[in-house]
């Protein structure tokens, strides 16, 4: 004879924000030092987007030539070479 268990329930799924890196850009500050902002699809099928440093550190963006590096105010301006 075999004992039927009953399955195991499984906790409800969760919709996790996963982020999706969509492009680079190459910036600098204003003493010559570069940084990438790396810009990222937020939510899959959304336009949603947000901006970090390669570390993980949070840029703002301001206009189609600047960002703002979050915890230090420190404006970048996107590289053209």
């Amino acid at each position: 004879m075999v004992a039927l268990r009953k399955p195991a329930e499984l906790p409800p799924r969760r919709h996790s924000a996963v982020k999706r890196e969509l492009y680079r850009e190459r910036c600098r500050d204003e003493d010559g030092n570069r940084y990438t902002v790396i810009v990222w699809r937020d939510w899959p099928s959304t336009n949603l987007t947000s901006y970090t440093l390669e570390d993980g550190t949070p840029v703002h963006y301001e206009d189609e030539c600047y960002f703002l590096i979050e915890p230090t105010r420190q404006m970048l301006t996107r590289c053209d070479d």
